[in-house]
């Protein structure tokens, strides 16, 4: 299995190689092929930190980075290309956005062989490839909302239809071009004109009549649409709450649950049916919930004006609980409905079976893990000669490389500080 991360400390990215059963907490236990730091950042502070990863129709890495630079890395031919010539950085685009601006997210746009990159500033841009020529300028979308957003994503089953929303800025679905939509478009001078085709409206007032807040975390869309024209949208809050909206049926949430007590932080779905959901929030939790399944009275509340206040919560399936993860999950991916990859701030590198929600590897990184692309998920075989004392250097080599690695991370942690230090 094959995996890069982007490096919450550094800025840069780790590439993780390792087979299932891989455990770097236990000494005995099968370690990592390989695990690789590539220096890409640009030599600036700490802010200057990739916050998404894209595989761009497997010719380039585009990573997201704190401030509008966008960063271009070269993938063809990877395995023939020398190590120090690894993930070489084609071209970067410089956004006009804040300083501290963070993308919150990155999206490819197949059929336009462009990305599109929205920051929490609420400002999207799209960027167009023909070639290896970098010469088109990013292009900016103006949102019909200019309040903070904290997620943005596209519909899977409908081109040119996105979601948004964030902090007391509830979801929107706008559309931002028609069907059929080819690169050639880019030809002409482009203007996109999003068009709003529904705007939340936030729930009722709670058992005390106070005005429940609103705080986007995570989008997703559902398949089971009613009509070709209607949307089913499920959303995550940063006060623990998961709520499903169906156009069709107006425009508050049909479906409101409260999941936990902590912000959640990542949302996917557990299965290609959509029938259940993974989330994640800012403590320890990775659990997967039903969205067909609740109990009915399993959220009881007393109140001295209303009485007991019943409600319903979606049913637990069961939480990705081995190998002992603490601390909030930023990075979570679903691989082919087949694996769960998991990282956060306690520096590990959990991959899961998603059915049996079993641990099937288990990486120190030695840095905070901010996002993860899944690059293979086969296994490769090695050759091993026969007997334990051939085995024993093969794991002792591995360890050396892993120790390496962390060495080189903690040096470029010093020498930002350094950095840092003098400007000061």
């Amino acid at each position: 299995m094959k995996f890069i991360v982007a490096a919450d400390d550094t800025g840069s990215l780790k590439e993780v190689i390792c087979s299932r059963g891989t455990d770097t907490s236990k000494q005995d236990a099968v370690q990592p092929k390989s695990i690789k730091n590539y220096r890409v950042d640009t030599g600036n502070s700490f802010r200057n930190k990739i916050t998404k990863l894209v595989n761009f129709q497997s010719t380039y890495l585009i990573g997201a980075r704190v401030g509008g630079e966008v960063s271009i890395y070269d993938l063809v031919n990877e395995e023939e290309t020398p190590e120090e010539e690894k993930y070489s950085l084609l071209h970067t685009y410089k956004l006009d956005v804040d300083q501290k601006d963070k993308p919150v997210s990155l999206i490819k746009l197949s059929p336009l062989d462009s990305i599109l990159i929205a920051f929490e500033s609420s400002k999207v841009f799209i960027i167009h490839f023909q070639g290896d020529e970098f010469d088109y300028a990013p292009i900016p979308v103006t949102l019909p909302s200019t309040k903070s957003i904290n997620a943005f994503v596209a519909n899977p089953n409908v081109e040119g239809v996105f979601a948004y929303g964030g902090q007391e800025n509830d979801l929107q679905i706008i559309k931002l071009y028609e069907q059929p939509a080819t690169g050639l478009m880019f030809n002409d001078k482009v203007e996109f004109k999003p068009k709003v085709l529904f705007n939340a409206k936030n729930v009722k007032n709670d058992h005390l009549d106070l005005r429940v807040p609103v705080w986007i975390s995570n989008i997703l869309f559902l398949k089971d649409a009613p009509t070709p024209d209607a949307y089913k949208v499920l959303t995550s809050t940063r006060y623990g709450q998961l709520r499903i909206y169906d156009t069709t049926h107006g425009r508050r949430p049909v479906k409101d649950y409260k999941i936990c007590e902590k912000a959640i932080v990542a949302m996917t779905f557990g299965d290609e049916q959509q029938e259940s959901v993974i989330v994640t929030d800012v403590h320890n939790l990775i659990g997967k919930y039903s969205l067909i399944k609740e109990d009915e009275k399993a959220l009881k509340i007393h109140s001295a004006s209303a009485g007991d206040v019943v409600r319903p919560v979606l049913k637990l399936l069961g939480k990705f609980s081995q190998g002992g993860n603490t601390g909030a999950t930023h990075a979570l991916e679903n691989a082919e409905d087949e694996v769960l990859v998991a990282g956060g701030l306690d520096r590990y590198l959990r991959v899961f079976d998603i059915e049996t929600r079993d641990i099937l590897a288990k990486v120190y990184l030695g840095v905070e893990v901010l996002s993860v692309l899944v690059d293979d998920l086969e296994d490769e075989e090695e050759e091993v000669e026969e007997g334990a004392e051939k085995k024993i250097t093969i794991q002792r080599k591995r360890r050396r490389d892993i120790e390496k690695a962390e060495e080189s991370d903690e040096e470029e942690m010093w020498s930002k500080l350094d950095e840092k230090k003098s400007k000061r």
